[in-house]
């Protein structure tokens, strides 16, 4: 009787290069991006469907695409390399003496999620550490901008870049009590056109403002009353009565905290959207930037 063996697989490994080759889409990219030859990578994912008797990919010579199972996989996957990043970053700070310099990008305001503390917290425990920070309020090209670590808001688009779930906020409709005192409190949306809104100018669309009704997304287009490409300006300019914005709550928590601000039209407003750390795949072979970015999510669990 022959007895068929199955060939021991670094499973860690092939769920890293799988996580590769999906990012990248394809598998001559992720073999250029991992520097070893495009069987092997084949050789891996095959290895790791054998492993789980499944199949994750459809593959054909002109394209590849998940399948249903390769979706799932592929989540418990990054959780996994997340999970083992974290510990090994948590052993790495304990023995490695750190030191390097790291860009990151920011919105405008938006300290108050936490992020900056932690870095300095993280500087402080590796003092040859440097960080620059840039906080701007349009989209950041981290390529040409020399940008290693950038915090984004929103869903984000499909990207080679590795995203890693931060946090959430929450985006508000607010006005003054002198505003509404004086100008009435819209009951929907569709009634923004007749009041005076406060708009920043650094979104994308900064016209159409966003809110859910039944379930489905719809948009309220607005006049600007006043405008500032920096939303922590128009809320500023909120808490002095011109008018209403529509504003995420780390630009406006303290405001609704002290009751400067008021939060309105809240049964029209989205559930909570993510905050990401987003960086290059290729970056996490670098020694800081994994530490750092262990060290922010573990920071950010111990809150």
């Amino acid at each position: 009787m022959i007895v068929l063996m199955k060939r021991k697989i670094d499973l860690l490994k092939a769920m890293s290069t799988f996580i590769v080759v999906i990012d990248k889409g394809s598998f001559s990219a992720a073999s250029r991006e991992l520097n070893i030859v495009t069987s092997a990578i084949s050789r891996q994912v095959s290895d790791l469907e054998d492993h789980f008797a499944c199949q994750l990919l459809y593959r054909s010579t002109r394209a590849m695409s998940l399948t249903a199972e390769g979706k799932q996989y592929l989540e418990q996957f990054r959780n996994i390399i997340g999970s083992v990043e974290q510990l090994e970053n948590k052993s790495d700070d304990l023995n490695r003496v750190l030191s390097g310099h790291l860009t990151i990008s920011a919105p405008s305001g938006s300290a108050s999620l936490g992020f900056l503390k932690s870095a300095s917290d993280f500087m402080k425990l590796h003092p040859k550490v440097k960080i620059s920070w840039l906080f701007v309020n349009r989209f950041v090209n981290m390529v040409q901008e020399g940008i290693d670590l950038s915090i984004r808001v929103g869903e984000l688009p499909d990207s080679n870049f590795i995203a890693r779930r931060y946090g959430s906020t929450q985006i508000n409709f607010v006005a003054s009590e002198q505003y509404i005192n004086q100008h009435g409190k819209p009951k929907h949306p569709k009634e923004l056109s007749k009041h005076q809104c406060l708009v920043d100018s650094s979104n994308r669309f900064p016209l159409r403002w966003r809110y859910q009704e039944e379930g489905k997304e719809h948009h309220a287009a607005i006049d600007s009353f006043a405008e500032a490409n920096d939303g922590d300006i128009v809320a500023k300019l909120a808490t002095e009565g011109l008018g209403i914005a529509y504003l995420p709550t780390f630009l406006t928590q303290q405001y609704l905290d002290n009751g400067t601000l008021i939060p309105i039209l809240t049964e029209f407003q989205f559930d909570r959207i993510p905050v990401s750390l987003v960086y290059p795949a290729k970056l996490m072979i670098n020694p800081l930037m994994k530490s750092l970015v262990g060290y922010l999510l573990e920071d950010l669990k111990n809150d």
